[in-house]
């Protein structure tokens, strides 16, 4: 029961910690393909986390939330290369 407790925990941090490392990524300004393909990982993730339908669904928002603002933040980084 020990190990079950332990991989449940790893998939909510996962599920909570995806999002504000692709922010730190678009950040950081890794290339906009990266931060697309993580960004979708996370709307997919969060997604997936609202649908379980436990009384914490509102923890897959954040993921959600850091995937979108990520994808603007590509996307600025893409204009400014194009200036």
């Amino acid at each position: 029961m020990a190990s079950l407790a332990l991989i449940a925990s790893l998939v909510v941090l996962a599920t909570i910690f995806v999002g504000p490392l692709t922010y730190i990524l678009a950040r950081l300004k890794f290339p906009s393909a990266i931060i697309y393909i993580m960004s979708i990982f996370c709307l997919v993730n969060g997604i997936w986390f609202i649908m379980i339908g436990l009384p914490v669904w509102y923890l897959g928002l954040i993921p959600i939330y850091f995937g979108y603002i990520s994808i603007v933040k590509a996307n600025e980084n893409e204009k400014q290369k194009m200036l």
